[in-house]
């Protein structure tokens, strides 16, 4: 058979994360087309064992800190030993460095995916300086959203090479109740309060410190009302000192880090979500996956995620008290939570699976590389 097409991956790392997963999951459901070599610029994270396992090569440069332009050549030098042609470039500092790769070796191509940033801030004038010379590559930009590429172009990046293509996930199946009745005993939660959750890297950017405050607005009308917090990261301490509190004590369950969050969302009935700006939250397709209402902040790809409310309700970022509002709404209203729940489900089922998202990723691919159309072969 005609061996696969060469792909380099290129990453910050591969510790848990959304953006990390979406790379795993392109890795995986490409292979019978498309080879993969991971790239991590800085250490390779816990689930590099995971894609080894898949047989996928995973390097770590493990760069020192500051701007490294001996990554860009080394990147290049992975990519020349193994007659890679074409790089997918995950964020934006994995994509400076493969621009330095580009420019070393002339033959390589790019395709370049922002699926976040930091801040709500605006583009830094760093930015707005190097990006007219970077965006002209081989290749294709990618945003993950319209906001994000509305936000790159301010960033002065070429608009004409910029898509927009939306994160996907795999739905699966619909909890059932037995296993929404497992999830809570598993959590400590008894079968009749009224649960909230989310996910998130804790993190400045997600705020959950205006989450808190948000639930402890929620527990003066809902008393027993409880709110799961799964992830972890930074902002662990002080969401820890804001949790134990008087007005929240006992009603925030937080389990860390989490490998199975989709046996656990079942255990909601309702997520939230805080961020002060998102690309496309994997955490909230999720939990629409779930079959669960979502009250998100009007941030990033949220509202394109959650159009004319399909399947959950919007609130301005920074305001805990419209956020516990919008909660405090749902929590006294079963019927219009099962409602939005059921529409959440049709609305990732419609737009935002993982099949739609890799095939059109399969497809840029096809293009950079010359490739014909549903080329699959095996190597």
């Amino acid at each position: 058979m005609k061996p696969r097409a060469h792909v380099l991956q290129v990453v910050l790392s591969l510790t848990p994360g959304g953006t990390e997963r979406l790379v795993l999951e392109i890795c995986r459901r490409t292979a019978p087309e498309f080879r993969s070599t991971v790239c991590c610029l800085d250490d390779e994270g816990a689930w590099a064992a995971e894609l080894r396992n898949d047989g996928v090569e995973v390097i770590a440069l493990r760069r020192e800190p500051g701007f490294r332009p001996g990554v860009g050549r080394r990147i290049a030098q992975v990519a020349a030993d193994r007659g890679i042609r074409l790089a997918h470039c995950h964020q934006y500092s994995p994509f400076v460095y493969g621009r330095i790769a580009a420019w070393r070796t002339p033959a390589l191509k790019l395709i370049y995916t922002e699926h976040g940033r930091l801040s709500d801030a605006p583009p830094s004038w760093k930015r707005r300086m190097v990006n007219p010379v970077l965006s002209r590559f081989d290749g294709t930009a990618v945003a993950v959203s319209h906001e994000l590429r509305d936000y790159m172009i301010e960033a002065r990046f070429a608009g004409e090479r910029l898509q927009v293509i939306h994160n996907g996930i795999d739905p699966g199946r619909l909890p059932t109740p037995d296993e929404r009745a497992a999830a809570r005993r598993h959590l400590g939660l008894d079968g009749s309060r009224f649960v909230a959750m989310t996910v998130a890297r804790l993190d400045p950017v997600k705020d959950l410190v205006g989450m808190l405050d948000a639930f402890a607005r929620v527990r003066v009308h809902v008393p027993d009302a409880k709110l799961v917090v799964v992830g972890d990261g930074p902002e662990r301490q002080r969401i820890e000192q804001r949790a134990a509190k008087a007005d929240l004590k006992g009603s925030i369950v937080m389990t860390g880090y989490r490998a199975d969050v989709r046996a656990l969302l079942p255990a909601a009935d309702l997520y939230a979500s805080s961020s002060i700006s998102e690309g496309v939250s994997i955490t909230i397709l999720e939990a629409m996956a779930a079959g669960l209402p979502v009250v998100a902040t009007a941030v990033g790809g949220t509202p394109e995620v959650l159009r004319n409310g399909a399947g959950g309700t919007l609130v301005p970022a920074r305001a805990p008290e419209k956020l516990a509002a919008a909660i405090l709404a749902l929590a006294k209203d079963p019927g219009r939570r099962a409602t939005l729940g059921a529409d959440a489900r049709q609305r990732l089922e419609t737009a935002f699976t993982i099949d739609r998202m890799v095939g059109e990723y399969a497809r840029l691919y096809r293009h950079h590389l010359e490739l014909p159309p549903c080329a699959a072969s095996a190597a």
